[in-house]
């Protein structure tokens, strides 16, 4: 039978080997250099966001300590230990300074367990929504609600900024502070200072409600309203590039900020229950809740996820620590081929020069392995014509052509 079995030249078997083993050396060597550039880029952004996710905890740590050093003054002051709360024009003062230089208070009040209250609204805050429904006068910044005791008549004042009355009405007859869900376990042991997130009736935006308990008697509560929206501001000027995504959620995934909340409620008809707030799922357009639940699950702040596209993103969380019991959660998330936009193309045109490189320098490694294959072939055919005792055979270089004088197993004449 004919042998039909498949031969490779000598020259082509050596120029193959060489080709390959230089091939695999430099692709290996560029496909290495392309991922240890990505994982430094993955890291570098990660790493990034995670301090654009602290500093941004921080701001909001702050905002809320600030609130909390407020009331904790509030709550200390003689006038509102002794619920004076009728014609106590310091009191307005502090209650009325107090919300101008805390930017994320809607409204201050104290409530006591007789039934007296007093609350301070500052309307510029609220917007054009909240002079609506307070059905404000022209010219008013502060809303004044006063209740003496339980059977008295309670009054509404709408003030100036320097606090001058424009209007008095006849304020609610059916409102008892002591009935009220931030009244309601003030003076519990294991109190839970930050209330559950709902939406305020009167200016139909999110918030909390941040409540310290009065000792002594009569015995009551003094509490601020804080309006995420002020979070919302800070969080849309950390936006991350076209498609960075910056949100404050609770452990019910509620969103309670979000560069663009005030959209987002638009749609909520300004229910006053937390079910009016937005899911993380209905924000969520790249699959941030993913690397929100390896977060929780894992415990490790800086997670890279895909979204459906298959485009990477780096994300980095934070727990608001002075939120307490609320759990509030800060989460930064960007694509890494946008925010590090620059170094991905960079690192695209790395891995194409060094292909490119390789690819140059196939005709000279061709060229190598040829000249290689051609003397290892001479040289194979002098060992072979040694090991025959053929020593008549031209030598490689082809200047020696005779035959011996000295032939093997002959002896000189």
């Amino acid at each position: 039978m004919p042998d039909r079995s498949l031969r490779i030249g000598f020259r082509t078997s050596i120029t193959a080997i060489f080709v390959g083993t230089v091939l695999f050396v430099g692709l290996s060597l560029v496909y290495l250099s392309f991922e240890r550039v990505g994982a430094i880029t993955r890291t570098a952004a990660a790493s990034f966001l995670d301090t654009v996710a602290q500093l941004s905890a921080d701001r909001i740590d702050a905002q809320f300590m600030a609130v909390r050093d407020g009331l904790d003054v509030l709550q200390d002051l003689p006038s509102v230990r002794s619920a004076a709360v009728r014609d106590n024009p310091r009191l307005y003062a502090l209650l009325a300074s107090m919300l101008r230089n805390n930017r994320q208070l809607y409204s201050l009040y104290a409530g006591y367990d007789d039934g007296r209250f007093v609350q301070m609204d500052y309307l510029e805050r609220g917007g054009e929504i909240a002079r609506l429904r307070t059905e404000a006068p022209d010219g008013a910044q502060f809303r004044l609600l006063v209740i003496p005791d339980s059977g008295g008549a309670s009054t509404i004042d709408f003030l100036r900024d320097d606090l001058s009355s424009i209007e008095r009405r006849p304020g609610p007859s059916d409102y008892d502070p002591r009935q009220r869900p931030w009244y309601d376990g003030a003076f519990e042991k294991e109190l839970r200072p930050l209330t559950e997130p709902y939406i305020f009736f009167a200016i139909g935006q999110p918030g909390y409600t941040l409540r310290m308990p009065i000792a002594g008697s009569p015995r009551g509560v003094v509490a601020g309203d804080i309006l995420t929206g002020e979070a919302e501001a800070l969080l849309r000027r950390q936006q991350l590039g076209n498609s960075g995504m910056v949100v404050l959620f609770d452990d019910e995934n509620r969103v309670l900020a979000h560069p663009q909340m005030s959209e987002l409620m638009a749609g909520s008809g300004g229910t006053a229950a937390a079910a009016g707030l937005p899911k993380l799922a209905e924000v969520d357009r790249i699959g941030i809740a993913k690397a929100v639940d390896a977060w929780k699950k894992t415990g490790v702040s800086q997670q890279i996820f895909e979204d459906a596209d298959g485009r990477v993103h780096a994300a980095a969380f934070r727990t608001i620590a002075s939120a307490g019991a609320a759990n509030l959660r800060l989460g930064v998330s960007a694509p890494i081929d946008e925010f590090y936009s620059q170094i991905e193309g960079e690192r695209r045109r790395l891995f194409l020069t060094a292909l490119g490189f390789v690819l140059a320098v196939l005709p000279i490694v061709l060229w190598v392995g040829a000249m290689m294959s051609k003397r290892m072939r001479a040289l194979a055919i002098e060992t072979d014509g040694i090991r025959h005792f053929d020593l008549a055979r031209p030598r490689a270089s082809g200047r020696w052509c005779g035959r011996s004088t000295i032939s093997a197993g002959r002896s000189p004449p």
